[in-house]
């Protein structure tokens, strides 16, 4: 009650939420809905706007647009947009063009679109952080001119030179250090990111409020020791790390904390008292009200989490498991790093499963080893950086305290990730789950203090063992995952196939995984997904054939199997058996055997039994099919499940239609074969199935016509339902006690 600015913050909080949840205050939507001309592959169009940002990637440069206007070439239509604009150039425009010019790309502009499948990045969620809700892929930029923002130019430019400066003196831990020091990404490599991660040490290589809370205090002391007096140092450190937020990018963690650095050093100047609480409350107000979306961003969760971590939980646990009996100061000062970070731990599990769905399991002992010495590491870097812009040599001395540490970090990193259980998919639990965690953890804290410093209780122990029980209670029911139903979910991987069957027993199974119109689907698309279930294991992966809109996906997760990027495991790949040399297959076999999975054949007649469900393969035929055509050669399986049946067909035609008469049945579930193709799905192997529901696998940009109307009707002529995932994003059945409930996941 003492706290009005936090009730205030809360109120907010939940009006946003409320607002969001009734439809009256939508936040996640933007604030301009643009015509059909403007968007998608309907026709070009001409941005105007001004030089915000640049963000360097492998292949491509992406410019950030504010101010924009926007032009169709269809129609003499002109529109501001309430928003920023990304702008990815194929061939960069020169780094010449300074923030703040004015710019004319020509181009196709396309709103970022929401998640289609469970478990997938919010790619709009986080560039709505950004203030930015379209993205343009540019072919052609013409600069104009106009009032340099020199502020920002500055920044850029010292980023830059620090990141080469960096390069110059550390060439091996270029990467870390350009991210943990400014915010510079482009040189860290993917194995340091994966032993990072493995370690749940990724948060070092974000410039968070660890970071500028670390440098901003040893500023203000080292002013301090300047004998510049109490206020010109405060306000001095202040100034100093509100450019520092600029120089790094003005990342939602950096804003937090500067806001609370800043109301820390304006405590300091006028020799009022600071409450981290208040403190917190007010930097979230402002936050949000700048961008409300902010309550739906992981960074934003997290790294207030942390902080309400070591504000609330912390004083709690140090309470019930007090470190006064520790003489010797390297041992208290080690408990209490260890303290904190369960503290963190313990409060940040649950938004960890909800984004990420996996836990590392070490983390909180790798981070006692590490986060002691980030401080050193900042130091040490910021200096060479800075010296390396004038003096390489003593750059390159400055900065090995960094390099050292560093190194250390990847080492044990790396002893970790060779430990059973190093990264533990949980799956994302259900809110129900994360509230009734957070209850039994306040209950025990609220119970272990009481029980620790009352008179009359013998045991001295009962109150940590409460408050250890209340704990490990609510843990195990966050973690756990309840699951009765038959699941088929037809992911929806644009112009591809991606089918899970998970049973009851979760036993899973996978059918084709592939797209011609997504990078990386099987990294972004179809191991998110199963993480998010929680499914840490594939019994089987069925490959119907080896196109790559069916397998490149496989071919990525196994590639991320073998190099030990995921503990996901997947026990054998099942090919159709065929006469045919397929030089797909066996380099996806060879991959296969390297990832440590069984390799095996079907054809007509030969079954693969799970504990509920049970495969047969309904071709290739035994005899051989007598033709070259991949597609035609397909593994078409049925999938039986007590009175349930379902039908994989992969890219067969009607010509294979034909040869399989007489070995079809009636069936439930159909997957439709070939996208949707005008040549395939047939009257007559229709009226032999009989499907009740059918899905249709295509990308809505496609230029095959997939799936094609008159296969769309020929389906609905035989009485079948037909959801296709272009329109509806991921389709599951969940199949229990014999009824069908099909969900939508756009719906």
């Amino acid at each position: 009650m003492k706290r009005p600015m936090c009730w205030l913050c809360l109120l907010l909080m939940a009006a946003i939420w409320l607002g969001d949840r009734t439809g009256v205050m939508p936040v996640r939507s933007p604030d301009i809905q643009l015509d059909g001309d403007f968007v998608g592959h309907k026709g070009q169009a001409v941005v105007f706007g001004r030089i915000y940002q640049y963000d360097y990637s492998e292949n491509s440069m992406g410019i950030c647009l504010r101010d924009v206007y926007l032009r169709s070439q269809v129609e003499d239509i002109s529109k501001e947009l309430l928003g920023r604009v990304l702008v990815y150039m194929q061939k960069d425009p020169g780094d010449a063009l300074p923030l703040g010019t004015w710019v004319r790309v020509e181009g196709k502009i396309d709103e970022i679109g929401a998640p289609r499948d469970p478990g997938e990045f919010d790619s709009r969620l986080y560039h709505q952080t950004k203030k930015i809700y379209y993205r343009m892929s540019g072919q052609k930029l013409t600069a104009y001119g106009g009032q340099v923002w020199h502020l920002r130019e500055g920044s850029r430019k010292l980023r830059r030179r620090l990141a080469d400066s960096l390069e110059r003196a550390a060439p091996e831990q270029a990467g870390i250090l350009s991210a943990m020091v400014i915010g510079d990404k482009s040189l860290l490599g993917q194995e340091e990111k994966d032993l990072l991660s493995v370690g749940s040490l990724s948060h070092i290589i974000s410039i968070s409020g660890m970071h500028l809370s670390l440098l901003g205090i040893l500023c203000f002391h080292l002013f301090q020791r300047l004998r510049l007096g109490l206020r010109p140092a405060a306000v001095l450190a202040a100034a100093l790390m509100i450019f520092y937020g600029i120089l790094v990018g003005e990342s939602v963690a950096t804003m937090r904390a500067l806001g609370m650095f800043g109301l820390a050093m304006a405590a300091r100047a006028a020799g009022r008292s600071y409450d981290l609480f208040s403190a917190l409350s007010l930097s979230v107000i402002i936050l949000l009200l700048g961008e409300p979306v902010y309550l739906y961003y992981s960074g934003f969760l997290l790294s207030c989490g942390c902080i309400c971590a070591v504000g609330g939980i912390l004083p709690q646990i140090g309470q019930i498991f007090p470190l006064d009996g520790l003489d010797r100061k390297y041992l208290r000062k080690t408990g209490e790093t260890l303290q904190m970070g369960v503290s963190i731990q313990m409060l940040t599990l649950p938004l960890i499963l909800w984004f990420y769905y996996e836990i590392p399991l070490y983390g909180v002992l790798v981070n006692l080893l590490a986060v002691p010495t980030l401080g050193v590491v900042l130091v040490s870097g910021c200096l060479g950086a800075v010296a390396g812009l004038w003096l390489a040599p003593v750059a390159r001395y400055l900065v090995m305290p960094a390099c050292l540490l560093i190194r250390s970090y990847l080492s044990i990193c790396g002893a970790v990730k060779s430990l059973p259980g190093a990264l533990l998919i949980v799956g994302k639990p259900q809110m129900w789950q994360v509230i009734l965690y957070y209850g039994l953890l306040a209950g025990g804290l609220w119970a272990g203090r009481r029980l620790k410093g009352a008179a009359h209780i013998r045991w001295k122990g009962l109150g940590a063992a409460v408050f250890l029980g209340c704990w490990a209670l609510g843990v195990v029911l966050l973690c756990s995952r309840s699951h009765r139903s038959l699941e088929i979910t037809c992911l929806d991987v644009g112009q591809g196939d991606a089918a899970v069957v998970y049973t009851p027993q979760k036993e899973c199974f996978l059918v084709d995984g592939g797209s011609s119109s997504q990078k990386k689907v099987g990294q972004y698309k179809i191991l998110p997904f199963l993480k998010s279930k929680g499914i840490s294991r594939v019994d089987t992966v069925f490959v119907s054939h080896t196109d790559a809109d069916h397998v490149n996906g496989i071919e990525e997760i196994l590639t991320l199997i073998r190099s030990g990027r995921t503990p996901l495991k997947i026990d054998r790949l099942v090919f159709p058996r065929s006469r045919e040399e397929d030089a797909g297959q066996e380099r996806l076999a060879a991959l296969a055997e390297q990832a440590g999975a069984a390799v095996e054949y079907m054809c007509a007649g030969e079954r693969v039994t799970g504990a509920d469900v049970q495969w047969e393969a309904i071709s290739p035929l035994q005899e051989g099919q007598g033709s070259g055509d991949i597609n035609e050669n397909s593994l078409v399986l049925l999938l039986g499940a007590g009175e349930f049946q379902g039908l994989f067909t992969g890219d067969i035609g009607e010509e294979q239609e034909e040869r399989l008469a007489g070995h079809l049945m009636d069936c439930d579930f159909l997957k439709v074969a070939h996208h949707g193709s005008r040549y395939s799905t047939g009257d007559k192997f229709l009226k032999e199935v009989c499907p009740e529901i059918a899905v249709a696998s295509a990308s809505a940009t496609n230029t095959y016509g997939h799936p094609h109307p008159d296969t769309l009707g020929r389906l609905e002529k035989n009485g079948c339902r037909v959801f296709l995932t272009k329109d509806s994003g991921a389709v599951t059945l969940e199949v229990e006690d014999g009824m069908i409930r099909v969900d939508t996941y756009l719906h």
